[in-house]
């Protein structure tokens, strides 16, 4: 089993660069398995989750009874925290008044009550650790689009203007709670971030980006390029300004089976 982690600022290619990995390692016939970015699935990534105590989360079940088995069945058990998924990417997995109260309890995305950074670090690293020991090693290789950086670093740049060191701390953390698992990393990089970001942002139908995003994404860049220089694990940049693509996936499928290196 080996874990790949396709990292970037946004824009740059990250979900498209993981299906043709994936694609690719099972032409070679591995058991690959992935996730997108927002994927409702994902074992270790937070896309709108709520966050409750063991007293709150019995009060929940309590007072929304007749949802106790929905509630349970979307329920991640991080020690003594109890994390309710409850959004299937654009599709409510509850109604009101259930899903505005979980939405008062949102974890990571524009919290309205943040956790203490430490606590958001804990809770973090329960969920990864409980995923390292209980994963099926039936795959060679799970690749995450965005789960070790993008999402976290996002969180904690903008909910908790977090500082290098605390950043630092807590990727490193994710890192060492699924280290059995051969993690890698692989970092799409572009010259200019902004430039991305427009032609992202086009092909999705969306507005153009403001200045503040791209100087935010400017300032995201710079603290992936530093915090992944300081880890321990294996770690490629690819440079994908020329949209050399074709070259890039055949060099990262070579990179990364060279260091299959996978646990039996």
């Amino acid at each position: 089993m080996k874990l790949i982690f396709i990292e970037s600022v946004s824009g740059v290619g990250k979900s498209t660069t993981t299906k043709k990995i994936c694609d690719k390692l099972r032409e070679m016939n591995f058991s690959v398995g992935y996730y997108l970015e927002g994927d409702f699935a994902n074992p270790i990534d937070f896309f709108c989750t709520a966050y409750f105590n063991q007293d709150e989360y019995d009060n929940l079940l309590a007072e929304y009874n007749e949802f106790s088995d929905d509630i349970k069945a979307n329920t991640i058990i991080a020690d003594d925290i109890r994390l309710i998924r409850y959004y299937n990417r654009e599709t409510p997995l509850f109604f009101e008044p259930l899903l505005n109260v979980l939405r008062k309890y949102e974890f990571c995305w524009n919290p309205i009550n943040l956790v203490p950074i430490s606590e958001y670090t804990r809770v973090y690293k329960s969920v990864w650790g409980n995923f390292a020991r209980n994963v099926s090693n039936q795959r060679d290789y799970i690749i995450f689009d965005g789960s070790l950086l993008h999402h976290p670093i996002n969180d904690m740049m903008r909910n908790y203007n977090a500082s290098y060191n605390e950043i630092f701390y807590h990727v490193n953390t994710l890192i060492e709670a699924v280290n059995l698992l051969n993690p890698q990393i692989i970092y799409l990089s572009s010259d200019d971030v902004a430039e991305r970001l427009v032609q992202a942002r086009i092909s999705r139908n969306q507005s153009p980006p403001s200045a503040e995003q791209i100087l935010f994404w400017e300032k995201r860049k710079q603290m992936d390029m530093s915090v992944i220089r300081q880890l321990s694990i294996t770690h490629d940049f690819y440079d994908i300004s020329h949209d050399n693509w074709d070259y890039a996936i055949d060099v990262m499928i070579n990179r990364i089976t060279e260091r299959k290196g996978i646990n039996s």
